[in-house]
């Protein structure tokens, strides 16, 4: 190769790294392999007993939330009273409220679960901050119910929560491995919202400036909530207690902010 070519050669190289590098797209910013002896404490709080469908079987039980072989764990048990807890079951679930929470990111969690009747998982999305009175915002990357071959993904606002707003469409359901590891996914923009399962694009939700309280999220930065639940309006009853625990395991969750 004579010298000149060995100097385009040299530039064609420094000019595709160098284009690589500064081509914009998701950067990952922050995440958690739960690959540590415990739940991190500086990222996760415990959920605890609540009022709502989703946190009325909720206990601060340790055996209910726990790593095991770099996974989170969270179970739905029989209560076997011997925490004083008081309701018919008891479950798990974890919060990054007042400690993670990120604004117009990219939201990626991995999780499998078993299927038991009455029994309701979810990984979703709250503002991590005061809402006005006049809004509302979540996102729900992932709800299963009972034994369903698919999941269902939702965004709620106080427009979609009042209104019948067939358009534009605020849910999607996909379909996914029910025995096996699914990736689920939230990517929140300025002007749209969307939603992925195992890397399919399932919803775009975009925003319209003439509805109003039609796209709160833009505006909150969000913390994530990962919940094992029995029984519930939706899901209905556990029919048989036999088929416990309820299991819900996640093996990662990754956090992307864009970068131009």
């Amino acid at each position: 190769m004579n010298p000149k070519s060995i100097v385009s050669f040299v530039l064609a190289i420094l000019c595709f790294f160098s284009c690589k590098h500064s081509e914009p797209g998701w950067s990952l910013v922050w995440s958690d392999e739960f690959d540590g002896p415990e739940i991190d404490s500086m990222r996760w709080s415990r959920v605890g007993l609540g009022p709502s469908d989703w946190n009325n079987m909720m206990s601060l039980r340790k055996d209910l939330a726990y790593i095991e072989d770099g996974q989170l764990v969270l179970l739905g048990k029989i209560n076997d009273r011997s925490s004083g807890d008081t309701t018919a079951f008891v479950t798990g679930g974890i919060e990054s409220r007042g400690k993670v929470s990120f604004k117009l990111s990219r939201f990626e969690i991995k999780a499998r679960f078993n299927s038991v009747n009455g029994f309701w998982p979810a990984l979703w999305l709250m503002p991590d901050c005061s809402v006005p009175d006049n809004n509302y915002a979540e996102v729900d990357l992932m709800e299963h119910l009972n034994s369903d071959s698919f999941v269902y993904q939702t965004v709620h606002s106080r427009y979609s929560l009042s209104v019948n707003d067939s358009v534009p469409p605020h849910y999607s359901t996909a379909p996914i491995d029910a025995s096996g590891w699914n990736i689920y996914a939230a990517e929140i923009y300025k002007d749209s919202l969307c939603l992925f399962t195992n890397g399919v694009k399932t919803l775009t939700y975009p925003k319209i400036d003439s509805l109003e309280n039609q796209f709160p999220w833009a505006d909150f930065p969000f913390y994530m909530i990962l919940s094992n639940q029995l029984e519930g309006g939706w899901v209905g009853k556990v029919s048989d207690p036999g088929q416990l625990p309820s299991e819900l395991r996640v093996d990662w969750v990754k956090v992307y902010e864009w970068k131009e």
